[in-house]
C-alpha cells in the first residue's frame, strides 16, 4: 500500500494475487483497475512523483479502453 499519494489520494493498493490496483480519493471514491502488472505498481512506488507516475499508468490504462471499476 501506498499512502496518501497526493492532497487528493489518500493510498494506493496494489493486490499481486489478482493484478489490481485500488486508488483510494479522499473523498471516499473508489477506482480500481484490473490487469496491473507488479512492475507498474512498483514503479510508482519509487517514482519520486508518485502522483504523476500513478496518473501516467492510470490515464493509459483508461485510454486503452479499461475505464475503472467504481
Amino acid at each position: 500500500m501506498i499512502p496518501s499519494v497526493s492532497r487528493q489520494i489518500a493510498f494506493v493498493q496494489y493486490d499481486d494475487q489478482s493484478s489490481s490496483m485500488t486508488v483510494q480519493y479522499h473523498t471516499g471514491f473508489k477506482a480500481s483497475y484490473t490487469n496491473i502488472n507488479q512492475d507498474d505498481y512498483l514503479l510508482i512506488l519509487s517514482s519520486v512523483n508518485r502522483y504523476d507516475s500513478l496518473m501516467r499508468l492510470t490515464e493509459t490504462r483508461y485510454m486503452e479502453g479499461q475505464p475503472p471499476i467504481k
